[in-house]
């Protein structure tokens, strides 16, 4: 997969916590970033299917319902 450059401005002690983070993980920082951002996305992810799931197991037959009468 192609990689884009994405430059960030974190205040000093952040940056030295990611720094120390990835050390400790031994990932290069560029990594340990991109799976905390991989991570918060897929929580987020899992929450809407998690909630669109919640709307047609409550509302799927009316659903159809409507749909047939389209």
């Amino acid at each position: 997969m192609a990689k884009t450059q994405v430059n960030l401005r974190l205040e000093e002690a952040t940056a030295e916590m990611a720094r120390q983070a990835a050390e400790t993980r031994h990932l290069p920082v560029n990594e340990y970033v991109e799976r905390l951002i991989r991570a918060d996305n897929e929580k987020l992810r899992d929450t809407f299917l998690a909630g669109a799931q919640e709307v047609l197991d409550t509302y799927g037959d009316l659903i159809d319902e409507i749909e047939a009468t389209a």
